[in-house]
């Protein structure tokens, strides 16, 4: 893994811009982590110009929110206008440092937040034929374009990734020197995401998944592992916004209807991850899913896939499992490890639930800031 270096508490407040398009405490894991970003820096003296089109007031009140308009026509238009919009935000600012947490260049530094695009073509399109075809839809086109752009060295002065996954992808696709891409893993609230004062015990035991993205997240490979663990039979809990119509209606032709839950997005999931035994999240590719560390917070084991950046600080048979992340078998894995879960005594589960909060209590939002802006400062020294 890159050396990161250590913060000094001698480093001068910075003023820094923080390039994320949408903002938020009440969005999905890349808004969450910008928000928190954003949060700890400010509490740490930096003044944080967030350029946004959509921004939380309440994250912090120290932050500058920088308001950018976006095209929102089509996908492509979104993309491509909140990129050009945004670096005319920036032009107009006094910076130290430009952090860029959305698809935009040039930046001093570029987060690997979202899923790197031209991977995840290799995987929804695996046949080149249909994967050139699809090359030419606007919106593939657009994220290809900006990619690319940010992958060009003269673009972007440091890569920070959240795992070694992101970090071996980029070095396998682009053009990139190899020492200027840094991993820094994400940190989570440890107050907010924290294991219930007593465990609950259940008839059957409670699987939990919870994602937006129901395709890329695998939760139709779940069901059809769900359906092969018998005896003891676990329940399935769907928190997220997706259709969940194509879902139910294969859990009916699966016949586990009646042990699979869907319940859409969730403003306590805090209380899920408290109420569940074990957390299934099979996606196809993450960079690094933050849930499975919020999961792990709680003192929830976390099942997921090699795909998953997260997977590196699951330890195997102690924090939960991992399983090879390709589409092509993964539910009869899925099932493998479920049905070793489910036959476990309450001791061995209870050992699990203990080592899931200790690995994530290394893991904090203030460490994640601390190291962002110690690879900020050794970059202005060295440029």
């Amino acid at each position: 893994m890159p050396t990161i270096p250590e913060s000094s508490s001698a480093t001068r407040p910075l003023r820094i811009a923080v390039v994320r398009q949408e903002c938020s405490m009440k969005k999905g894991g890349a808004e969450r982590y910008a928000a928190n970003l954003c949060r700890c820096l400010a509490d740490a003296g930096h003044t944080v110009l967030v350029v946004a089109e959509t921004f939380d007031t309440a994250i912090h009140p120290d932050l500058i929110h920088i308001p950018v308009k976006v095209n929102r026509i089509t996908s492509a238009s979104r993309t491509k206008s909140f990129h050009e919009r945004s670096q005319k935000a920036v032009d107009g600012l006094q910076t130290d440092a430009v952090l860029a947490l959305s698809r935009t260049f040039p930046a001093d530094a570029f987060r690997v937040s979202d899923p790197l695009h031209r991977y995840w073509m290799e995987i929804r399109y695996p046949g080149a034929i249909r994967r050139f075809i699809e090359r030419c839809n606007p919106r593939h086109r657009a994220i290809l374009a900006l990619e690319d752009g940010i992958l060009d060295p003269a673009n972007t002065r440091m890569i920070i990734t959240n795992s070694e996954l992101s970090r071996r992808l980029i070095g396998e696709r682009y053009d990139y020197p190899a020492e200027r891409i840094h991993v820094v893993y994400n940190g989570v609230d440890l107050e907010t995401f924290s294991p219930s004062a007593e465990t609950q015990p259940a008839d059957a035991i409670r699987l939990l998944f919870v994602g937006q993205d129901f395709r890329r997240k695998g939760l139709a490979p779940l069901l059809e592992a769900l359906a092969l663990v018998r005896d003891p039979t676990p329940t399935l809990r769907v928190i997220g916004r997706d259709d969940p119509a194509p879902y139910r209606a294969l859990a009916e032709s699966l016949g586990i209807a009646d042990r699979v839950s869907f319940e859409g997005p969730s403003g306590k999931i805090q209380e899920a991850y408290r109420s569940a035994d074990l957390f299934v999240f099979p996606t196809l590719y993450d960079p690094f899913a933050n849930v499975c560390l919020e999961s792990l917070a709680c003192g929830l084991p976390v099942l997921t896939t090699s795909t998953n950046g997260s997977s590196e600080v699951v330890g195997e048979g102690r924090e939960g499992y991992v399983v090879d992340g390709a589409a092509k078998g993964l539910a009869g894995r899925l099932a493998k490890k479920i049905g070793i879960f489910c036959v476990l005594p309450e001791d061995a589960r209870a050992r699990m639930r203990l080592a899931a909060r200790t690995k994530a209590e290394g893991f904090t939002i203030a460490a994640n800031a601390s190291k962002v802006v110690s690879l900020l400062t050794a970059e202005r020294r060295e440029g």
